[in-house]
């Protein structure tokens, strides 16, 4: 997967009890003393242990798709800063949005012409945007879907100018989402390629609605502001891939992800190839976009 997010002023394309033993004392006693012989102490009869009951099957966390394998990710580090923009990034409202389920997608498949793309594309993107509405409507953001476009050709005209890349997003005139025929790079060996690519660019719709595209550009944090962007826009897209009821989590299916995701064409933009793997996953075990908050860690961690 390689996109392209191009920033153009505030135009974005793109986890003792204690005891007191007493002693008895028997004072002015006429009874004989009797010695106490000390017998040598015998040996107690072995009684063999029960069978341990069997250990339970690993279980999948409640609200996550059947079939994960069971895993354990890192808290995240809290909010750290008082900067208006930084405080936009750490403490969105969006953090405190569960994952919407997502019914009615198309079910993986993969594609091998731009037909294919059209189809899965557009399929994939209403079920998205149908899905988000109620979440969209309690943060008060536009709940108006964005209009899918398709381009063959490595590049195409928008509203944010000339952009060459796989598949973009432009936050212009309520945003828009572009599918090019590079898409099929990936989409025509991974069945999830066009939920993967559908997922990241609606999460920069989401991270645009937060007013994070804006706040991006005023911390002016180059490369590692833009890969805390791109990162978290892949987060939220497997976060979606995990809420989707179209197919079954297989551990084929599982084991082809990260993979896919290192795939990546190194940029210095959209993460590293450990960084995309990190994110992604973590993301497809998410529930809630709070887990995909990448401006709270470290800057190794957003590599």
């Amino acid at each position: 997967m390689t996109l392209l997010l191009i920033v153009v002023g505030a135009i974005v394309v793109i986890a003792g009890a204690s005891f007191l033993s007493g002693t008895l004392e028997f004072l002015g006693s006429r009874t004989p003393v009797v010695p106490v012989v000390t017998e040598p102490p015998v040996e107690p009869t072995p009684v063999p242990e029960p069978d341990p009951d069997p250990a339970p099957e690993p279980q999948t966390p409640a609200g996550l798709k059947p079939g994960l394998p069971p895993a354990q990710w890192p808290e995240l580090p809290a909010p750290d800063s008082s900067d208006p923009s930084w405080m936009i990034l750490q403490q969105s409202p969006l953090y405190g949005v569960d994952v919407p389920t997502l019914e009615g997608c198309p079910a993986p498949e993969l594609a091998g012409s731009m037909d294919d793309l059209e189809r899965l594309a557009t399929a994939q993107m209403a079920c998205i945007q149908a899905a988000w509405e109620p979440a969209l409507a309690s943060l008060g953001f536009s709940t108006a879907d964005i209009p899918v476009y398709l381009y063959s050709g490595s590049g195409v005209d928008t509203p944010c100018g000339w952009v060459e890349a796989p598949a973009l997003y432009c936050s212009v005139q309520g945003g828009a989402i572009y599918f090019g025929e590079e898409t099929l790079d990936g989409a025509s060996w991974q069945e999830l390629g066009v939920k993967d690519m559908a997922g990241h660019e609606y999460g920069h719709h989401l991270q645009a609605q937060a007013g994070m595209f804006q706040a991006e550009w005023e911390i002016d944090g180059g490369n590692e502001s833009a890969r805390r962007l791109e990162l978290q826009a892949s987060c939220f897209g497997y976060a979606m891939i995990g809420q989707d009821t179209s197919y079954e989590m297989t551990p084929e299916l599982f084991g082809s992800i990260e993979p896919y995701l290192r795939a990546v064409i190194e940029d210095g933009i959209h993460g590293s190839k450990d960084s995309l793997a990190y994110w992604g996953l973590r993301g497809l075990y998410s529930t809630s976009l709070g887990n995909c908050n990448t401006w709270t860690v470290s800057g190794d961690e957003v590599d």
